[in-house]
């Protein structure tokens, strides 16, 4: 015979409005293991979440809308949480109970006008409309607003568990590398064992093998015609490594303007190496003999285009990095007017 006791588990009582479907699915995450379940909720968009499995739960995480949204809870054993919002707007949903969470939602409440005029704008788009350009000019101001937000509530909750958490949400490229540094020393010394913090100081470190001026990492894939290739495969020559897929419009060769500096440029001068999550060789191979360039394209056969992905730090496409024939890396960058400006001004 046995009996629950309340202060030795989570329990989450959440209501969430405008839900589409009724199935969530949650993520339970400890030091040491992962585990997923499958929850119902009522036409009225209520739910409890409850695990008492797992003594040392660092976050669980809630998706729903068929996985694409979701909200992360930081739950503190033995102390029930409640979860209430709009789901249109997960970022400024209310999650209480537990030091961690009662301090976000003090944050999301304050930069709650903001942070919904930005999912309006990125998310909550009718029919997916391209945006206007005044529109367009406003995202970078409003994220820079909330960017500001976060540092003034590190300034204030250095002590905080909390103040990592915000810091891992709005500082998420690889490219903010300094950002993110300087976010991190706003820190009390107490957080450096926080798991959180303990993470984004790794994420900082692999970043910084993928900045202008270091030492490209080593790799060795295979095109789509079986021809192997190193970084020494191309020493001595200029060379461009694009991470790319065939159903991402953005990241066609015209869009990175790569046609242009192919045609511009002979291979004894600059190569192009294009990385692909397709996992169709010949559908590839075929786009490849019906285009004047020849390109020379490595698709995501036995997962090697993926462990590329994972060496150069990159979390979305496009992305392209110049690489000198010394094997250093002198731009790392999703934009093809600036890659084209440098190879320009160090070829012409």
């Amino acid at each position: 015979m046995f009996s629950c006791n309340n202060t030795n588990s989570y329990k989450i009582a959440g209501e969430l409005s405008n839900l589409s479907g009724s199935a969530l699915y949650v993520v339970f995450e400890s030091p040491n293991q992962v585990l997923i379940d499958t929850i119902e909720c009522n036409e009225k968009g209520q739910f409890t979440v409850f695990n008492e499995q797992l003594d040392d739960l660092q976050s669980i995480t809630i998706y729903y809308n068929e996985r694409e949204r979701h909200i992360t809870v930081y739950p503190e054993i033995g102390k029930p949480i409640q979860i209430k919002g709009d789901a249109h707007y997960p970022q400024v949903v209310q999650i209480k109970g537990g030091r961690i969470n009662d301090k976000l939602s003090q944050f999301k409440k304050k930069a709650m006008p903001a942070l919904k005029e930005i999912t309006d704008l990125q998310q909550n788009n009718p029919e997916n409309r391209s945006l206007t350009t005044e529109e367009t000019m406003q995202l970078p101001n409003l994220n820079v607003k909330i960017r500001q937000a976060v540092q003034d509530f590190i300034s204030k909750n250095p002590k905080e568990e909390a103040s990592a958490v915000l810091i891992s949400e709005y500082f998420t490229s690889p490219d903010e590398i300094e950002q993110k540094e300087d976010m991190l020393q706003l820190l009390s010394p107490e957080l450096n064992d926080y798991y959180l913090v303990k993470n984004l100081r790794k994420e900082i470190a692999k970043a910084k093998t993928t900045k202008a001026g270091s030492k490209a990492p080593d790799f060795q894939v295979t095109n789509v015609f079986g021809q192997t290739f190193s970084l020494d495969s191309f020493a001595n020559n200029y060379f461009i490594l694009t991470f790319t897929a065939q159903w991402c419009e953005m990241c066609q060769p015209e869009a990175m303007m790569l046609n242009n500096l192919a045609s511009t440029f002979s291979k004894d001068t600059l190569e192009i190496l294009l990385i692909s999550l397709d996992d169709e060789p010949e559908k590839i191979r075929e786009m490849i003999r019906q285009d004047s360039i020849q390109w020379n394209y490595v698709a995501d056969s036995v997962g090697q285009a993926i462990q590329l992905f994972e060496t150069y730090n990159v979390k979305s496409i496009p992305k392209c990095f110049l690489i000198d024939g010394n094997g250093t890396i002198l731009l790392n960058t999703a934009n093809a007017e600036e890659l084209k400006q440098m190879v320009d001004d160090l070829l012409k």
